[in-house]
C-alpha cells in the first residue's frame, strides 16, 4: 500500500524536530519510526529531546498508535529526556497524552506554538536559539 501523509524530520543540536503533514496511514508511520531511530542514534549518547509539530497534521489510522507507543518506549530507554508537542486540535493533544503514558523518563510540555517550544527546549539545554 502507498504511503499517505508526510513529515519533515531533522536534528538540531540535541533535538529531533518533526513537522507532521496531512493524515497518515500505517506505512507512513512505519517509515517515520525507522528514520526517527536512525537519526536519534546520532545524538543519544547525551540527553536529547523531540519536538513534534502537529499543527498541519490531520490524524491517522488507529493502528498508528501502537507503533508510536513502541517508539516512545524506545526513546524512554535511549536517553530521551524532553518532548515538546504543538497541537492544533484538542483530539491530537488527548491522543498524544495517552501515548506518552509510557514516557516515564521524559518530561513532556504541550506548547501553543513553535516559539514557545523552542524557548522551553532551550531552557532545558537541548536546543540553542
Amino acid at each position: 500500500m502507498q504511503e499517505h501523509g508526510s513529515y519533515d524530520m531533522k536534528i538540531v543540536d540535541q533535538t529531533l524536530i518533526i513537522k507532521c503533514f496531512d493524515s497518515w496511514n500505517i506505512q507512513t508511520v512505519l517509515r517515520l519510526c525507522k528514520e526517527y531511530k536512525e537519526l536519534v542514534e546520532t545524538i543519544n549518547d547525551k540527553p536529547w529531546a523531540c519536538l513534534v509539530d502537529m499543527t498541519e497534521w490531520e490524524l491517522s489510522t488507529p493502528e498508528m498508535w501502537d507503533e508510536i507507543e513502541k517508539l516512545n518506549q524506545w526513546g524512554n530507554i535511549n536517553n530521551q529526556k524532553y518532548e515538546a508537542v504543538i497541537c492544533s486540535l484538542s483530539i491530537q493533544k488527548m491522543l498524544m497524552e495517552d501515548s506518552h503514558s509510557v514516557l516515564t523518563n521524559v518530561e513532556t510540555n504541550f506548547c501553543q506554538n513553535i516559539d514557545e517550544a523552542y524557548k522551553w527546549l532551550s531552557s532545558m539545554g537541548v536546543l540553542k536559539i
